[in-house]
């Protein structure tokens, strides 16, 4: 998995508190106290003036399936249709890759690869071959949003419950933007607004507390 940061929004910290001073017709002396009010009493719409674009390469179909889920972001993805996908590599779950022996799911892979490029032989078209495919295959996109969707998916996707691969992906991507942002990129048992019931340990992940 290789996550980059392809553009952001300079000094995010003092653009949101000069667009929401535009509210109060003030010159704002403190401008992260203000985005921190903002953010603690959910006046988020200023939030979304700031905007990412990542790209993203390495994960999973299966991860990118989740990915997209977040419709207020927009997405270019890599096309199984116009690309070839022979040679193509996966993303193995370590619960798979440990079972081993009459279980090696590599030896599944090989079998799809090689029927997979034995169909481009005979004439079938990317758009069908593809339909072999497994979800492990790895893909490459690019994804833009604005800062209040990143909050909104970094409270889903960096949650213990959330799955494996979009939980590393999702800590990759806050890792890359403006660390002065960090305090609102937490899972949502963070973010002092969501109270979550579950029984679950956070020891393994640094977390920023909201001052």
């Amino acid at each position: 998995m290789l996550v980059t940061l392809i553009q952001a929004t300079p000094d995010p910290i003092n653009t949101i508190a000069a667009i929401a001073s535009i509210c109060y017709d003030s010159d704002p002396k403190n401008p992260l106290g203000l985005v921190k009010h903002l953010y603690r009493n959910g006046h988020h719409s200023v939030f979304e003036h700031i905007y990412f674009t990542f790209k993203i390469e390495g994960i999973s179909r299966s991860c990118s399936h989740q990915l997209v889920r977040h419709r207020h972001c927009s997405f270019t993805q890599r096309s199984q249709r116009y690309c070839s996908e022979d040679g193509f590599s996966a993303v193995l779950p370590r619960s798979i890759e440990e079972l081993g022996g009459k279980w090696d799911y590599g030896l599944v892979l090989n079998h799809i690869a090689e029927f997979y490029e034995l169909s481009q032989e005979v004439g079938v078209p990317n758009e069908d071959a593809r339909y072999v495919l497994p979800n492990a295959c790895e893909t490459a996109l690019f994804l833009s949003c604005n800062l209040r969707e990143l909050i909104h998916m970094s409270n889903e996707r960096l949650c213990l419950r959330a799955q494996w691969e979009i939980r590393e992906l999702m800590k990759q991507m806050v890792s890359l933007v403006d660390p002065a942002l960090h305090f609102m990129l937490v899972p949502k048992c963070k973010s002092g607004r969501i109270v979550c019931h579950e029984t679950v340990s956070y020891t393994h992940l640094t977390l920023p507390t909201i001052a």
